[in-house]
């Protein structure tokens, strides 16, 4: 850092030819050089400007270099500034005793020996340079202290500090509203309050199993996680969390920075765009996605347990007619109905789905006997059979209902499906409002 432009040093002197002696001596020095010709004059310029030394000829007229030291050193503003005395005059002991006790730091006799006067005078300009630096990056932390206190304060983020035990430090108010409380109120209690609601004894067993504490502040490390914090005021959110080990150069956790959001409006649209691509819009049930998926889990557990798994394929029989009919609205306050039906004919394990048009499937799961399948499809065709209000009109519905079974009927999902769909078609030549087994075809 160049600060010579800064340092300053004032000469006085009464006479001119000395000001301009040592102003050509302190050149090289590359310092701002301030000359004055009188005490006076010298008291006011200390006042407007900060000099790293002061060079003082003792003998002037009117306020001689004793008396312009001793106000300088009396003064808080000025008493810091080094004084060198300049003089000719005599040196005995009391005479350079009384130059020390006036505020003088050294005595330079005249004539000027150059080496002499540079040599000291550099030693406190490189003293000011050092105290200019200084002064300069305790300004710059303070100024990094208000804007990282500024950022803290205006963080979109709930932002805390922790101690190796996890105990908060520092919490910023972002923090503190998500959290339901006052700054004061969460220094120095622990942040295991906001992430378990537990009686005591569990939340530090909780606490002590918890990635943050493990991971964090036993070992050094960051974790990022999703999982429900608590206000204290409102109960539990859904919130995403960074917590990041704050590490000395030892190596020796010192704690640990915890920032989180709420994440409450994500999370609805992401419930709400896995409705959308998993679920059918009209009637609520899964569709053709979601069937497939329970299907595949289905099909696994069979594997696992050693049973089977029932598809049961239905289409509604004339529905084009009576859409046709009463119109979409109708048409589509008719599916709604058989979907709600549908729904009180299976187990909770089970799965009904919407494939799309007036098709719907139903995932009877972990199946012991197939003729728990045939219950459920006779209980489907007396259900359906029931009128439907639509309106001001009341329609009755029936269903053509086609059943397979894994891994009897089907090796895979398709396979399965394509069976189901074989027989639903055969139940819909017959006759219609009736179902049959792919295995009967």
């Amino acid at each position: 850092m160049d600060t010579h432009s800064k340092v300053k040093i004032l000469v006085v002197d009464d006479r001119p030819e000395n000001l301009l002696a040592m102003d050509k001596l302190l050149k090289p020095l590359g310092a701002e050089i301030h000359k004055v010709d009188s005490g006076e004059k010298a008291l006011s310029e200390v006042l407007a400007h900060h000099f790293a030394i002061i060079l003082l000829d003792v003998q002037m007229p009117g306020m001689d270099g004793f008396e312009t030291a001793t106000l300088l050193h009396s003064n808080r503003q000025t008493a810091n500034i080094p004084i060198i005395f300049v003089t000719a005059i005599n040196k005995d002991h009391n005479y350079v005793t009384k130059g020390y006790q006036s505020g003088a730091v050294d005595y330079l006799p005249k004539p000027i020996v150059p080496e002499i006067l540079l040599g000291k005078v550099k030693v406190f300009l490189q003293l000011e340079e050092q105290r200019l630096e200084l002064e300069q990056v305790t300004r710059e932390l303070r100024w990094i202290s208000r804007k990282n206190k500024l950022l803290l304060d205006c963080a979109g983020e709930g932002i805390a500090g922790l101690d190796e035990q996890g105990n908060i430090t520092f919490i910023n108010p972002t923090a503190c509203e998500l959290l339901g409380g006052a700054e004061a109120t969460f220094l120095n209690t622990h942040i295991s309050q906001f992430l378990f609601d537990d009686v005591p004894e569990a939340v530090i067993e909780k606490w002590q199993q918890s990635d943050i504490y493990r991971e964090c502040l036993k070992n050094g490390r960051s974790i990022k996680q999703s999982s429900e914090l608590l206000n204290v005021s409102l109960g539990k959110f859904p919130a995403e969390f960074n917590v990041a080990a704050i590490v000395n150069g030892k190596n020796a956790v010192q704690g640990a920075v915890f920032v989180f959001q709420d994440i409450t409006e994500r999370k609805q649209m992401e419930d709400q765009l896995l409705r959308m691509a998993k679920y059918d819009g009209l009637t609520g049930l899964p569709n053709r996605t979601l069937f497939r998926e329970f299907l595949q889990s289905s099909m696994d557990r069979s594997d696992r347990h050693h049973n089977n798994t029932a598809v049961l394929f239905l289409d509604l029989d004339h529905f084009k007619e009576i859409n046709d009919q009463l119109g979409h609205d109708a048409g589509d306050q008719l599916l709604s109905s058989v979907a709600n039906r549908l729904e009180g004919c299976i187990r909770k394990v089970d799965l009904v789905a919407r494939l799309g048009g007036d098709e719907f499937a139903v995932v009877l799961d972990d199946v012991k006997n197939p003729e728990d399948a045939r219950i459920v499809a006779d209980k489907i065709l007396h259900t359906l059979k029931e009128p439907h209000e639509l309106g001001n009109a009341s329609k009755k519905v029936g269903t053509s209902i086609g059943i397979a079974f894994y891994p009897e009927n089907g090796v895979d999902a398709d396979g399965l499906i394509k069976a189901a769909d074989e027989a639903m078609y055969a139940a819909k030549n017959e006759g219609r409002n009736d179902f049959r087994f792919y295995s009967d075809l």
